[in-house]
């Protein structure tokens, strides 16, 4: 996981539910407005795949002004995980908390990190063990986007 940014998928999903950056001057997001900080997945024509700015920007040596968006290849916000999921918390009420869990079975210890979404409407679930936080909260993050019903 790079810098805590949400993956492809997740922004994908987060863009089908709605999730945009709010851009207003005391937001923590509109700091990250600026070139080349990553805060977006561009699609890059030459190698038919969605990079991250900074990524596109090594990769094609072109600033976001020469960028023409397309219907076929939207652009999608890549936020912290932490601003998703305050934003799937005020929004819709779903909280979503990776805890550190112990687990002895069969007598073999299992340690890490395990995604618990609570969703207000239908109670909670956990996801399966992950050996990172990061790691854990994305299953978490997508588990509740897909909860999210339009």
């Amino acid at each position: 996981m790079d810098k805590d940014i949400i993956t492809l998928d997740t922004a994908i999903l987060a863009h089908e539910k709605g999730f945009k950056f709010n851009r207003s001057g005391n937001d923590i997001s509109y700091t990250r407005d600026f070139e080349p900080n990553d805060f977006r997945y561009l699609y890059n024509r030459l190698s038919k795949k969605y990079l991250l700015v900074s990524d596109y920007y090594a990769e094609t040596n072109q600033n976001i002004q020469q960028y023409i968006h397309s219907k076929d290849h939207p652009v999608y916000d890549a936020p912290l995980q932490y601003e998703l999921q305050k934003w799937l918390r005020e929004n819709y009420s779903v909280q979503v908390t990776p805890k550190y869990n112990t687990y002895n079975v069969y007598e073999k210890e299992y340690l890490g990190y395990q995604c618990e979404v609570y969703d207000f409407k239908n109670g909670s679930k956990k996801y399966k063990l992950y050996k990172t936080y990061e790691a854990a909260l994305e299953e978490g993050l997508q588990q509740a986007l897909k909860l999210i019903k339009l």
